[in-house]
């Protein structure tokens, strides 16, 4: 007696098995896909956020960066040591943030770019202000123009890196959202002008207010202050304290440390002797002033005395305000 054979049967119950397993393979494989490739668009689209933030501070530090050049001639020169600081500032914390995100592999390369770009515009940047100070400190040596040059060179590759960055960034995949992200050029050709080497030089060099500025004036008044005259001398009345007040002032644009001033109290036909007292300011910043109250000062009735009161600093370029000065009489009143 025969028997029919299951094998067929087992075979087909196998292949479908089979069969079922692998679609629910390529079915995980999608979904993991899918989920990876979801993943990794978010990230991308993270890191086209910050690139976006620092593609904004940077655009803003280069319109900055342009009008300060144009206009180097109308400011004084702590205002342009100022502005350098901050826009110095501003790029490298432009970097810092950079430097904080998560950079997806897609991004890896835009992110180079971008990485270059600022590297570059910060080296430029910090080689500027040297630059700066060596064309005002220095006029008669080529190096400060030589120097201007090599700064503005290191915008022109960082322009360059950024416009790669760009590219880079276009070159992404399409499903990955991309915002719109500033275009930044320093050195783009309708900025030329803003950043030729000799014509910065030439207007650096033409404006006397931007160079190095060194001077402080004194002046001061008496309390009490002469009333009436005599014989055309002013007379200071009677009173229990005589009191100066000198005010010292910076009229340049540098700061100066350890400013002193000198106040002489001298009599005139008298057996008295001249009183000297001094008193120093130990920073001044370029348009401070600071007042200083002398009020160990006696007079006898009926004295003549000469007041002069002193200041100065090194390469003061005007020795003509350094100095304040009265002769009167003391009330014979007491």
């Amino acid at each position: 007696m025969a028997y029919p054979s299951y094998a067929p049967v087992r075979r087909q119950r196998r292949r479908r098995w089979l069969l079922a397993i692998l679609i629910a393979f390529i079915i995980v494989g999608i979904v993991v896909l899918a989920v990876r490739r979801r993943t990794e668009a978010r990230g991308v689209a993270d890191y086209l956020a910050v690139a976006q933030e620092v593609a904004a501070q940077q655009a803003e530090t280069a319109d900055a960066l342009e009008t300060m050049l144009l206009t180097i001639t109308d400011i004084q020169r702590p205002e342009v040591m100022r502005s350098l600081e901050d826009l110095s500032e501003s790029s490298e914390a432009s970097t810092e943030e950079l430097a904080a995100v998560q950079v997806p592999a897609a991004a890896g390369e835009a992110n180079g770019y971008l990485v270059a770009a600022l590297g570059s515009w910060n080296s430029a940047l910090d080689l500027l202000d040297d630059a700066i100070i060596l064309v005002l400190d220095e006029p008669a040596e080529a190096g400060g123009t030589d120097q201007l040059e090599v700064s503005f060179d290191f915008l022109r590759i960082g322009d360059l890196a950024y416009s790669q960055f760009l590219d880079a960034v276009e070159g992404l995949d399409d499903s990955i959202p991309v915002g719109d992200i500033e275009v930044v050029a320093f050195t783009s050709d309708d900025r030329a002008v803003a950043y030729d080497a000799q014509l910065v030089t030439l207007r650096l060099t033409s404006v006397y207010k931007l160079g190095e500025l060194h001077d402080v004036s004194v002046t001061a008044i008496t309390e009490p202050g002469p009333l009436g005259e005599r014989d055309n001398i002013p007379v200071v009345p009677h009173s229990e304290q005589f009191i100066v007040q000198a005010v010292v002032a910076n009229q340049g644009n540098e700061p100066e440390q350890q400013v002193t001033v000198d106040l002489e109290l001298i009599p005139t036909g008298s057996g008295e002797s001249p009183i000297t007292v001094k008193q120093t300011v130990a920073n001044l910043a370029p348009g401070q002033a600071k007042t200083l109250v002398f009020d160990t000062l006696e007079l006898q009735p009926g004295g003549l005395y000469e007041l002069v009161v002193t200041t100065g600093v090194d390469k003061d370029d005007d020795a003509g305000n350094d100095s304040w000065r009265m002769v009167f009489y003391r009330n014979e009143n007491a």
